[in-house]
């Protein structure tokens, strides 16, 4: 016959143990863990923007220009400072802030608050200093790139053949709170986001449809009856034939609609 004895005490202090290297792997994995989840969440948000900002930047360098192009009658000007400005205040600025016209506000307080500590201060500091840069590539020369270069020499068209445009945006984060105590930690160095985006076009049409029209009269060939001695003839003319006075040579139209886009919408099922 066997007699076990069971020591209360000890079970009692195996317990308390248990109890306490629980609170220590807590505090030192996962708590740290439960934040880390949320700034991963905070990083893919300010990813995900830098991409959208990068592609709006693109975009509008297409059809915003920093310097008219030469022989183009540009009037869409805009410096890469005012589409940093417009892309920080789109991306990673409060909803109820209205795009100022060429400065943005320094003040923290104009920072989405997605962008923030769990302690309450900035992660984003600073909308100003949100990098951006835009560029054109070159574009490589071939024959066929040759002819249609000297083609639109030959008939005075001012496209520029070059390569995408292409927009880098940089936006750099506060690192996590208590990153002093990290040394050489690769969570304590400050998180940067960095983005590009390119677009293939010479967004001409967007100019207006003044120089829209002016574009494409170039590439007609009754345009060039548009001269002096032509005119004088067609006013001469209109003494007799009135209808030479509605004739204009090289006309363009860039707002015209198709008879049937102008027509209502069938109802009933008719």
């Amino acid at each position: 016959m066997e007699c076990v004895l069971y020591d209360h005490q000890s079970g009692d202090h195996e317990r308390g143990q248990s109890l306490t290297e629980f609170v220590i792997a807590a505090a030192f994995a996962l708590v740290p863990l439960f934040f880390l989840v949320i700034y991963t969440g905070k990083w893919s948000f300010t990813q995900l923007r830098t991409i959208e900002a990068a592609r709006y930047v693109a975009w509008e360098r297409t059809v915003w220009r920093d310097q008219p192009p030469p022989g183009r009658e540009w009037v869409a000007i805009k410096s890469d400072a005012d589409l940093r400005n417009e892309a920080a205040l789109r991306f990673f600025g409060q909803r109820d802030v209205a795009l100022p016209a060429s400065t943005v506000a320094a003040e923290g307080g104009n920072v989405d608050p997605m962008l923030t500590r769990h302690d309450g201060r900035a992660l984003l500091h600073d909308l100003s200093t949100i990098q951006v840069a835009t560029h054109e590539e070159p574009i490589s020369k071939g024959i066929s790139m040759n002819f249609l270069g000297t083609l639109m020499g030959i008939a005075n068209v001012p496209l520029k053949m070059a390569g995408p445009t292409v927009a880098t945006v940089s936006v750099q984060l506060e690192g996590l709170p208590g990153s002093a105590y990290l040394p050489g930690n690769p969570l304590a160095a400050e998180p940067q986001f960095t983005a590009q985006a390119a677009v293939l076009t010479d967004a001409w049409t967007a100019n207006g449809p003044g120089e829209e029209a002016r574009i494409v009269k170039k590439l007609l060939p009754s345009a060039y009856m548009d001269n002096a001695a032509v005119n004088t003839g067609k006013a001469v003319g209109g003494w007799f034939f009135p209808e030479l006075n509605r004739l204009e040579f090289g006309y363009v139209d860039p707002e015209v609609q198709y008879a049937d886009r102008l027509q209502p919408y069938p109802s009933g099922g008719k």
